[in-house]
């Protein structure tokens, strides 16, 4: 799967993200797990600026090149993390050990989701590189799905979603007998 194909690539999110509770649950921590992460990454000096700027750069381009409206809208979204890490960062005394705290919860509760509500291991297992650096964007469009963007393809990705969790469903069943 090319890592720039947008449809297949939101297709298989969607296959370990199906669970209302659990997109829920991704669309709170996701984001608080790249924040988490950016308050550290203020402490890299990477020239002028530092590594969550750099980090939040190439991610944004890589978002906009998968989808160019969605990842421009994402643009201030991002901004808006970006600038609240840094004040914390600057701003409390203990950032790093609470900022780990709140990393580590985040995980927790994206496992929680995943064993209880899903009921499927999470994608990172399978697909790394996708839980790491496209999941904040993956969050992001399935915010712009539920205010109407490209319905078409929120449809045509449901069917394929709907499609792959079936052949996992009797895969898994398969392995059972």
């Amino acid at each position: 799967m090319s890592i720039f194909d947008f449809e297949k690539q939101l297709g298989f999110y969607g296959s370990y993200h199906n669970d209302k509770t659990n997109k829920a649950i991704h669309t709170v921590f996701v984001p608080t797990i790249l924040w988490s992460a950016l308050v550290w990454f203020h402490n890299i000096p990477v020239g002028p600026v530092d590594g969550a700027v750099v980090g939040l750069v190439l991610f944004n381009a890589y978002y906009i090149s998968l989808n160019a409206v969605a990842g421009l809208l994402y643009i201030p979204f991002a901004a808006t993390l970006l600038y609240t890490s840094y004040l914390f960062n600057q701003n409390v005394a203990e950032a790093i050990p609470i900022s780990v705290g709140i990393h580590v919860l985040s995980w927790i509760m994206q496992f929680y989701g995943h064993g209880v509500h899903e009921g499927r291991a999470p994608a990172l297992l399978d697909n790394l590189f996708q839980s790491l650096v496209l999941a904040p964007f993956f969050v992001w469009v399935h915010i712009l799905f539920q205010f109407g963007f490209r319905p078409d393809l929120r449809a045509k990705l449901q069917k394929q979603v709907d499609s792959s969790i079936k052949a996992w469903k009797a895969e898994k069943a398969r392995k059972a007998n």
